[in-house]
């Protein structure tokens, strides 16, 4: 795979290094640095596919660095988050199986048939999009930018249900796949 350091690439690199840069925050109780890290990797997160789209810059290195950067920001706000008692255990185990649950099947599924084109379903999309709207709310909240306790339980749970189809819809998509590549 080649290497491009084109527009989108570069935005995609920088949410991989403000990873850190979010734990640190998160870690120091710097919500409102935290928050702002957050949501500027979200628009870069947005720019990047806009950008590779709509003036024909997609590369395979970049097809394959923007989920992993975009696991790695996830997972460091909710891992930091849920160890500091802001986000439920029980959802972030759910959403840390769901992602086990989507990269072994695609392992599975390449070790077993080879190539595999593996796109976001609007389901995965919509469970990325509660779960990164929740994380905002949660560091709004601890930075006193929100005043929103009685709207996290409702967002945990909502975030949880989207989760779970999600991870049912890719479980059920892979079979399919696997069935006709075996069929």
């Amino acid at each position: 795979m080649k290497v491009v350091w084109n527009v989108p690439n570069v935005l995609t690199a920088l949410r991989v290094l403000a990873a850190p840069l979010l734990a640190y925050f998160l870690m120091r109780g710097h919500y409102d640095y935290a928050l702002y890290t957050f949501v500027l990797a979200a628009i870069t997160d947005a720019l990047d596919g806009f950008i590779a789209r709509h003036f024909n810059q997609y590369t395979e290195f970049g097809a394959a660095l923007d989920p992993l950067a975009d696991k790695l920001i996830t997972l460091t706000c909710l891992l930091i988050l849920s160890f500091q008692g802001l986000v439920p255990l029980w959802l972030t185990l759910a959403m840390v199986v769901r992602d086990s649950v989507i990269v072994a099947g695609a392992f599975a599924y390449h070790h077993l048939f080879g190539e595999i084109d593996i796109r976001p379903t609007w389901l995965g999309k919509l469970h990325t999009l509660m779960a990164f709207s929740l994380f905002i709310f949660v560091m709004a909240h601890q930075a006193q930018l929100l005043a929103v306790p009685d709207w996290l339980m409702p967002g945990f749970l909502a975030v949880l249900a989207s989760c779970l189809a999600s991870m049912t819809q890719y479980v059920v998509l892979w079979a399919r796949k696997a069935a006709q590549a075996a069929g």
